[in-house]
């Protein structure tokens, strides 16, 4: 993740807890996308579709760090 609303994801927290927090970063980006398509604003469909596809490589991320943390420990 670049740039500076996602300057807080990679303090000294556990992985998990900065999974979440960009999750919910990219969830409102989704929620300002969807209002700006609701607006007819012309860049809300491709700001929605990046954002889809953030958050599913961030779900896939999460998904991977479970599954790791099962099998392998703490991180």
């Amino acid at each position: 993740m670049a740039g500076p609303n996602y300057s807080g994801a990679f303090s000294k927290d556990e992985i998990p807890s900065q999974i979440d927090r960009c999750i919910n970063w990219v969830r409102a980006e989704a929620s300002e996308a969807v209002s700006l398509i609701e607006s007819c604003v012309p860049h809300g469909k491709p700001m929605l579709a990046q954002a889809q596809k953030r958050l599913e490589g961030l779900e896939a991320l999460k998904t991977l760090e479970l599954v790791a943390t099962q099998h392998f420990g703490d991180i």
